[in-house]
């Protein structure tokens, strides 16, 4: 068996870059170049795609948003088994930061703008290079010694679709002894399932049925059956092997990626909600209301923004400390969402700005009673660590389609009438209107 049968015929390149001219000139030209490219616009997207894919190679802006480009690196090189290799790319020319990538475990740097020749044999020369270091290991040490140290599975299939070796991981993975595998048909242990469907028939081998391309077959995410039945997730490939022109068996080769499915599911919570306060972040509010605005302009109903700053808050953190003053936050966030219905949410934006999107309200005045409820609530002391705190809240209303079409001019309408709530007096909520916004009160009306 050849190390070649274990990857794909077109290299996949992962491209990150908060620049998405520069994401669409690289992607432009990976694909003339015959590549397989997915691209990332941050360090969380990245790690996203990498728990997801396995890459070849991964093109990494140094300068992002979030996480920068080294600390994305050093997540690759420590945190994922046979990791791609990493080429930066650069438009800042300080020494320390490319150092910074070096120690990270990047293999190259290119800077910015792209001299594309340039580009193209580094990445040839990156690709061959890992590719001879990968097959140089292989050839210098015994197959079946490696394979049978392989964390995949690995399954190698004769002619007749018959098993004729499994390694020790495919054997734990699938809860088999060897002598219940070796010469049984590769259909009756690789029962394998696709994403949403609970048919495990699906043939994993089709090259076997007389298919006149025998290409090599791969899923990202399939699920396997095991001896007892139960199911675990797995990446799986099929590669056939071809001698004299003539089909002569396959490899399999499958990995369980339930820890880098809740690992992605991780990633994808932490990019998505606040640390302390468990409540979905700014991030997924900027995502959550246009799609919010689009459902409710679809069905001709009412969206409500609440826009809420805490009172006397400040003086909580001067007085007994920031960490105090993180408890009373969560208490807060506690107290929001207890008023709220399943179809709304609560999110906090930062510092002591919080949001509730009311997607169930069916009058204006509905988002003025869970206004006046939130303030009731947060007007309660507030009780941590033998401290008594008190705050209140200015909540400032925008409501869609009355005063706004779009989600920038709902967020800055709720935040310009929370403004007005302040000049109100405090502890109090006001709607925004385009003629001034409406005073504050438990009805609203108008401005002469």
């Amino acid at each position: 068996m050849s190390p070649s049968f274990f990857r794909e015929s077109r290299p996949r390149i992962l491209i990150v870059d908060d620049d998405e001219v520069i994401r669409i000139l690289l992607r432009q030209f990976l694909e003339s170049e015959q590549y397989v490219v997915d691209e990332a616009v941050d360090g969380y997207g990245a790690l996203d795609c990498l728990g997801k894919k396995t890459y070849d190679m991964v093109i990494l802006d140094i300068a992002m948003p979030g996480i920068d480009g080294p600390t994305v690196c050093e997540n690759i090189t420590t945190s994922f088994v046979n990791a791609p290799p990493v080429l930066m790319i650069t438009a800042i020319d300080d020494e320390e930061t490319i150092d910074r990538s070096f120690s990270a475990g990047a293999v190259d740097f290119i800077r910015k703008p792209i001299r594309w020749p340039v580009l193209k044999n580094r990445i040839r020369y990156i690709l061959g290079s890992h590719r001879s270091k990968i097959e140089q290991e292989l050839l210098s040490t015994n197959y079946e010694m490696i394979l049978d140290a392989a964390a995949n599975g690995i399954c190698g299939v004769n002619g007749e679709g018959k098993v004729s070796y499994i390694n020790p991981a495919g054997l734990k993975m699938l809860e088999y002894e060897e002598r219940e595998v070796t010469g049984r048909d590769y259909m009756s242990i690789f029962r394998l399932s696709t994403p949403g469907s609970d048919d495990f028939s699906v043939d994993c081998c089709p090259f076997f049925q007389g298919a006149e391309n025998a290409d090599p077959v791969h899923f990202d995410e399939a699920r396997l059956i095991r001896s007892d039945e139960t199911s675990f997730p797995v990446e799986f490939s099929a590669t056939p092997i071809i001698q004299r022109g003539k089909l002569s068996g396959g490899v399999l080769v499958f990995q369980d990626i339930t820890e880098r499915q809740e690992a992605a599911e991780l990633i994808r919570y932490m990019a998505n909600h606040d640390t302390l306060t468990q409540l979905p972040n700014r991030n997924y509010f900027r995502r959550r209301l246009p799609q919010a605005i689009s459902l409710a302009r679809r069905y001709d109903r009412l969206l409500c923004l609440l826009f809420i700053d805490l009172d006397r808050f400040k003086p909580i953190n001067d007085t007994y400390g920031h960490g105090i003053g993180d408890l009373v936050l969560v208490q807060v966030a506690e107290r929001l969402r207890s008023t709220l219905r399943s179809s709304d949410s609560v999110c906090r934006l930062g510092g002591d700005e919080f949001v509730i999107l009311l997607e169930s309200t069916e009058t204006a005045e509905g988002a003025s009673h869970v206004a006046q409820m939130a303030i009731e609530l947060l007007n309660e002391p507030i009780e941590v660590d033998n401290h008594i705190c008190y705050i209140g809240a200015s909540i400032g209303i925008s409501v869609f389609p009355d005063d706004c079409q779009n989600a920038e001019a709902m967020l800055r309408h709720a935040d310009i009438a929370m403004y007005q709530a302040k000049k109100n007096g405090r502890n109090c909520w006001c709607f925004y209107d385009e003629k001034g916004p409406v005073k504050k009160g438990k009805i609203r009306s108008q401005i002469s």
